[in-house]
């Protein structure tokens, strides 16, 4: 029988009635149903809606067969199951999956960047303070000495280019610090989304293990419950055998006695045979009589 299917977010029913999935009877309807059948906007492929029970509940997965193998792709529980998701879910499995080891060495380049990065804006920021403390130093040698004893201290007239060279360096340094900050954070922000996508893979293998697992103990149980009607079957089949022995065996009997019977001699000729040679017989009519009642028995 075919799964029911969801299209432009509407589901149609076999009584043909058609609701939103994101309804409260769209809610309902997941919670009757084992599998559906999604086919997203745009260009993106169709593929299979599953719900797969565990321990801990049923949770809803994405599938598609690619090359001959299964992706999937973990949704979650009914209330997670939205037309959002869905289509979230079809983008999801357009994407070949990475292996573990790149998203590893992924983490590590990115880490080595972060690195080779820091150094590079240390050995800048290292070479602006040396700039700054040698303008510093030409700024001081550019002041007059101090004034005599008496005299009133006159501010020295500061060399204008070396003002405007100073407010320039800072102004640099700022700059850059700013944009290591901003590096800083763009890359972390990178690392942190592997590391989260990284933990959201274990997380989904956990779940599919926790589910194999469940499917695993089900299917353990179906057998032993099919070993056990074998084994039961095999107990009536003996006992089955043993009665039609036992019927045959008595059929037997039967049709040797009623060949046994067919043998003998009708009761009359048998008495009429008993009068004719009772002048020759010492037996009496008693007797004869007792003979008739032990055959009709």
């Amino acid at each position: 029988m075919a799964i029911p299917s969801v299209m432009q977010g509407l589901i149609e029913t076999e009584d043909g009635k058609v609701f939103q999935l994101d309804s409260p009877k769209g809610s309902a309807w997941l919670e009757s149903i084992g599998s559906f059948r999604y086919e997203p906007t745009g260009d993106g492929k169709p593929y299979t809606v599953r719900k797969e029970p565990n321990k801990s509940g049923a949770y809803w997965y994405g599938c598609r067969k690619v090359a001959g193998k299964v992706r999937k792709k973990y949704i979650g529980k009914s209330s997670e199951v939205s037309i959002a998701k869905l289509e979230e879910i079809s983008e999801a499995l357009e994407i070949p999956p990475v292996p573990r080891a790149d998203k590893v060495a992924e983490v590590a380049e990115i880490a080595q960047q972060v690195t080779e990065i820091a150094e590079d804006r240390l050995t800048a920021l290292e070479s602006q303070v040396a700039e700054l403390l040698k303008a510093v130093k030409d700024l001081q040698e550019a002041l007059p000495g101090k004034s005599e004893a008496g005299d009133s201290l006159e501010l020295p007239k500061v060399d204008n280019e070396v003002v405007e060279r100073l407010q320039n360096e800072l102004g640099n340094l700022k700059a850059e610090n700013e944009k290591l900050k901003a590096d800083y954070a763009a890359l972390l922000e990178s690392s942190t989304d592997v590391t989260n996508k990284l933990r959201n893979e274990v997380r989904e293998v956990r779940s599919q293990l926790v589910a194999e697992e469940a499917r695993y103990k089900e299917l353990d149980d179906q057998y032993e419950d099919v070993e056990k009607w074998w084994r039961e079957s095999e107990d009536k089949v003996t006992s089955r055998d043993m009665i039609i022995a036992e019927l045959r065996s008595e059929l037997s009997d039967l049709k040797q006695k009623s060949a046994a019977a067919r043998d003998l001699p009708e009761a009359a000729d048998l008495l009429n045979q008993l009068k004719t040679s009772r002048k020759k017989s010492n037996a009496s009519l008693a007797d004869v009589e007792l003979i008739l009642e032990m055959i009709d028995d």
